[in-house]
């Protein structure tokens, strides 16, 4: 492929995740790719307005915006996955709901309203998928090398418990959660249909909680900073 470098907006929550993706990136001399990486802040609404508010200002290519990956940590909700084992997800739900004992309610400024849990095709409806077929032909090419193609669950509102989290992954079709993944996703379809993916480390496993993530904060990071390098010298291979 000849021609301009493809922008790309790498978008990681935290502080301390944004530090090691750049530590691992940062003056890297990709041939066909012009790298920005931004710290969005954490939760849903962080990240769609950091998106949003960035995309404003990155000068596009030729006509065409920039390409939007998401990095970070994450929850599993899965017997499958593993710490230290990383989602390649090009589909997100954004689920805005409190599950307590198979319960589910509505969150919100609305007031809460006994739902249930949600059928496969309110599941299937709610999900946010990327068309980008060079993000697709970066997610096959990253499943040879230990990515896990699959669903990212994001929510303001989890609780730590095996059972739950369970719940959580099988009613969703996810392999993991966090906070930030499907408002990146949102936020760049509904600008320009733009194409993205998430990158998500597994942090926490399903017996663990918040605390013990903290403890492995630095660690994870690390290994993000890594993976996401990884990511990317294989997108810049794809564009070659």
């Amino acid at each position: 492929m000849t021609g301009r470098k493809k922008r790309v907006l790498v978008l990681t929550p935290t502080p301390a995740e944004c530090a090691a993706v750049e530590r691992h990136v940062a003056g890297v001399g990709f041939r066909r790719l012009k790298v920005t990486i931004l710290e969005s802040g954490a939760g849903k609404i962080n990240a769609a307005l950091s998106l949003a508010t960035a995309l404003a200002v990155v000068p596009s290519d030729g006509g065409h915006g920039p390409m939007v990956i998401g990095c970070g940590t994450s929850g599993s909700l899965s017997l499958k996955v593993h710490s230290g084992q990383i989602v390649c997800s090009l589909d997100s739900v954004i689920a805005d709901w409190r599950h307590d004992d198979g319960i589910e309610q509505l969150v919100g400024a609305y007031g809460v309203f006994d739902y249930g849990y949600p059928d496969e095709a309110r599941v299937e409806s709610m999900a946010v998928r990327s068309s980008s077929p060079v993000l697709k032909a970066l997610q096959e090419k990253l499943s040879g090398s230990g990515f896990l193609p699959g669903r990212v669950l994001t929510t303001d509102s989890f609780i730590a418990s095996r059972d739950y989290k369970l719940a959580l992954g099988g009613t969703y079709g996810a392999l993991v959660c966090d906070m930030e993944s499907g408002a990146f996703a949102w936020t760049a379809k509904r600008i320009g249909d733009l194409p993205w993916m998430n990158l998500r480390l597994v942090a926490d496993t399903l017996d663990e909680t918040l605390s013990d993530y903290f403890d492995k904060e630095k660690d994870a990071t690390e290994i993000l900073g890594a993976r996401t390098l990884e990511a990317l010298t294989a997108l810049d291979g794809i564009l070659e």
